[in-house]
């Protein structure tokens, strides 16, 4: 699977099935066949480009393949000129694998977007159905991710900066460790708590604010979450921790990419 700049997820066959195992060579699959699952809608009023990589699992509860992912210009990451940013954290399901096309016969046609999301944006109490695409959660205030998210134990961590809401473009805004539920969408940030055991305080889309600059991809070592963060001018200050919120004890995969 991989995500471009311009918001499509395109899967490509590096198996050597022959075709997807429902009906005899219905749809036969070649080595590096590729084809468009799922289509963010990124356009430069939107800005919701996509600079990083995604995660993946398997969920405990759908045991369908999860794709999980966020947009935000990294290159413009201060940037505050269009009303009509709309930058998304996003889980989308792949409901033919492992196959590669969608089963029992295939559809190597269909493109799903977002409006086939659940909109889980300040939700707390739902989850997307078989007919839902995934999940999706729209950011306020410009806000960006800064790198790919982050599974563990059920639940998705996202590096998140917020632009500094004054004029000077040049001041450094803040960055936060937002959590959601892999396969509902909904979040869990209140539950998280930095490695000095504050809560750290909550904004926006309640997620845990941890500092000024922009973050790094969030690790997971013993049940805690670390990062660096640009910006801060004392060495100290750099080395981000997050305790992570409870959550499932399935293992989902050693190692992704």
């Amino acid at each position: 699977y991989s995500g471009d700049l311009e918001g499509k997820i395109t899967k490509i066959n590096l198996t050597n099935m022959v075709d997807d195992g429902m009906k005899p060579l219905a749809n036969p699959v070649n080595l590096y066949d590729h084809t468009t699952i799922f289509n963010l809608g990124s356009s430069v009023a939107n800005g919701r480009y996509m600079y990083h990589s995604m995660d993946a699992a398997i969920g405990r509860d759908t045991r369908e393949f999860w794709l999980y992912g966020g947009t935000g210009d990294y290159e413009r990451i201060n940037d505050v000129s269009s009303p009509l940013m709309d930058n998304v954290l996003f889980g989308i399901k792949d409901e033919a694998y492992p196959y590669y096309r969608e089963v029992p016969w295939g559809d190597a046609t269909k493109v799903a977007d977002l409006a086939e999301c659940l909109n889980t944006t300040g939700v707390s109490d739902a989850c997307p159905t078989h007919t839902d695409a995934g999940w999706v959660i729209h950011l306020s205030d410009y806000k960006k991710v800064t790198a790919e998210p982050t599974i563990y134990r059920g639940n998705v961590y996202y590096p998140i900066y917020r632009p500094d809401p004054g004029l000077d473009r040049c001041k450094l805004g803040t960055a936060s460790v937002c959590g959601v539920d892999d396969e509902c969408g909904t979040n869990i940030s209140s539950e998280l708590k930095t490695g000095s055991g504050s809560s750290g305080g909550f904004a926006d889309e309640q997620c845990l604010v941890v500092g000024r600059g922009i973050l790094s991809e969030l690790v997971v070592f013993g049940d805690t979450l670390f990062a660096n963060i640009a910006g801060p001018s004392d060495t100290k200050d750099t080395l981000v921790s997050v305790l992570a919120a409870p959550g499932e004890i399935d293992t989902y995969r050693n190692s992704w990419k």
